[in-house]
């Protein structure tokens, strides 16, 4: 299965177990702007922030409240701990799971997902960095062992940064988890 048929397969089913959320295939963050990079994410589940002035940060606050959502984010976290966790000198920041759903406040979508195959290590560089930017919790499905590697890689560049006081960016919002993972979570049996 390529990349692309997961994502299509997984789209309905996290409409279903988010309980009806606005879910978007290929989501463009910001429309009609002429002179302003749009970010494009694989898939995002809204509510959607798209009129300046108006954002969802009290609807985002709700759906993280909300039992069966909250323990849907909280397997999601638990996964992405477990493959940084054995990570030997980590510079991963790893926020207690409360603090990290309040991270982004003032995002443009609740989640900003990127499943990454294949790409350049600057081309997943830029999916983190759209996904953390864009959603209250942005999440990397890595879709192979490789692309794992180079998510926690990058994550521990960037938290090198910080720690030396460099210019960084600040992904602590973002969750790394497998295709595996994330297909053990929404009961999807994958054919190897």
């Amino acid at each position: 299965m390529t990349a692309r048929q997961f994502q299509n397969i997984i789209f309905p089913l996290l409409t279903e177990r988010l309980f009806n959320c606005p879910v978007k295939n290929e989501w463009s963050a910001f429309n009609g702007y002429i002179n302003h990079y749009s970010p494009r994410v694989d898939i995002a589940v809204g509510p959607f922030s798209m009129e300046q002035g108006l954002n969802q940060i009290q609807n985002y606050n709700n759906l993280v409240n909300d039992q069966n959502i909250n323990s849907f984010l909280k397997q999601l976290y638990e996964y992405h701990i477990e493959n940084i966790g054995g990570e030997i000198d980590n510079e991963i920041t790893i926020p207690n799971f409360d603090d990290l759903i309040y991270k982004n406040q003032n995002a443009r979508c609740f989640l900003a997902i990127e499943i990454e195959n294949q790409n350049s290590k600057k081309h997943i560089m830029g999916s983190m960095i759209n996904a953390a930017s864009l959603g209250r919790i942005g999440i990397g499905i890595a879709y192979n062992d490789n692309t794992l590697r180079t998510f926690i890689r990058i994550m521990n560049y960037l938290g090198f940064l910080r720690r030396v006081e460099k210019n960084t960016y600040d992904t602590t919002n973002f969750l790394i988890i497998t295709k595996d993972q994330l297909a053990e979570l929404l009961n999807l049996h994958i054919q190897q």
